[in-house]
């Protein structure tokens, strides 16, 4: 199971509309526009936080699906 296809919302800073984009849009640096006001939101995961949590989400599921599978 890969969850970078997760939507997640995200509020503009400048007119707070929600905007809804994937997980891997945000670990990836896109960007995207602002269905509010039109303006060019780049996505930054500058520490990397957002990618490490997506691997360890996806290991887990991983993990889970293989104990299942072997009856554990």
């Amino acid at each position: 199971m890969d969850i970078e296809e997760a939507q997640i919302d995200i509020n503009c800073l400048d007119c707070g509309f929600i905007n809804s984009v994937t997980l891997g849009d945000a670990i990836n640096g896109s960007s995207f526009i602002c269905v509010g006001c039109l303006k060019t939101i780049q996505l930054i995961d500058g520490d990397g936080e957002t990618k490490r949590s997506v691997d360890e989400v996806n290991q887990a599921f991983n993990e889970l699906v293989k104990a299942f599978r072997n009856g554990h």
